[in-house]
């Protein structure tokens, strides 16, 4: 019987890689995760299928576990993700987030057993897109988050260069907007399930008009094994549904035949437009998504 393949997962507890960790076990993987169950998180789902080890990435004890695991792959996806949030705290969101890439990198680049080291990053490293932008384009981050993520991607550059070791054992994914079950609602496609559920209304930032492409959660676990298993580049993981935030309202009413409440409210230093081109994992890598938009929107409403 084959040994199975030992990945570590920072964040593995948090909304989209919750569903990782688990895709990851039924494949039967030897799955190790590292959050430090902050918010938005799911604890829940711990239990004796996967080995937990509870610590922020932050902490540099966290480079010698890394290297006392000596997993195969590591997934890098542990990062403070709130934009509000990372806008009323930026020092604290660029410390932790740079601190934990750096640590993450750190780790990996003396990891003989390494076979891949996945970073996870945002359509948000863009800036506004007047175009899809390819992952060879500029990135113009406008956020603190955002920057935090850039750092990141800047890094894994960098890192793959300059040590041989790390030398076309790196990737990296750009998500656009992830939607599905355990989202939070700091989020808009939760919020606008709890105002359906609820009646409370909902904000919508700068008159609805920013345009964000999304995607279903049960998208992203095999596109990352699919990097993970054959790419060593940087990945836009998109399917184009894009919507403004009024348009997107418009269509969960149609599915759902209720009203969602709202009120106006104003983001400083908001891009009005994500979009990417998603050519390269699906000519490169032959990427498929499982679900399109409304089959994946049709689920979670319904759910």
């Amino acid at each position: 019987m084959a040994t199975p393949k030992k990945i570590i997962i920072t964040g593995g507890l948090g909304f989209i890689f919750s569903h990782v960790t688990e895709y990851f076990v039924k494949k039967g993987w030897n799955v190790i995760v590292i959050d430090n169950e902050s918010a938005g998180s799911h604890p829940e789902i711990v239990d004796d299928s996967f080995t937990y080890h509870k610590m922020n990435v932050c902490d540099r004890k966290v480079i010698d576990l890394i290297r006392d695991e000596k997993p195969e792959y590591v997934i890098h996806a542990a990062a403070i993700s709130d934009v509000d949030y990372s806008i009323r705290e930026p020092y604290k969101t660029l410390e932790e987030n740079i601190t934990a890439n750096l640590n993450l990198f750190e780790a990996c680049r003396e990891l003989p057993s390494l076979k891949k080291f996945l970073y996870i990053s945002t359509d948000e490293v863009y800036g506004e897109c007047e175009h899809p932008k390819k992952e060879h384009e500029i990135i113009f981050p406008r956020n603190p988050y955002s920057c935090s993520k850039a750092v990141g991607s800047i890094m894994r550059y960098a890192y793959d260069n300059t040590y041989p070791d790390l030398l076309d054992k790196t990737a990296e994914t750009r998500f656009c907007n992830v939607f599905g079950p355990r989202q939070d609602t700091r989020k808009i496609m939760p919020l606008i399930k709890h105002s359906l559920e609820t009646g409370e209304p909902i904000p919508v930032h700068n008159d609805g008009k920013g345009y964000r492409e999304y995607i279903y959660i049960k998208n992203i676990p095999p596109a990352v094994e699919l990097v993970l298993e054959k790419g060593n580049r940087t990945y836009n993981i998109t399917q184009n549904d894009g919507f403004t935030v009024r348009d997107l309202i418009d269509r969960v009413e149609k599915v759902t035949g209720k009203k969602v409440n709202t009120f106006p409210e104003k983001r400083p230093g908001m891009d009005m437009k994500y979009q990417m081109d998603f050519s390269r994992i699906k000519d490169e890598l032959g990427w498929k998504p499982l679900y399109t938009f409304d089959e994946g929107l049709k689920e979670y409403f319904a759910s």
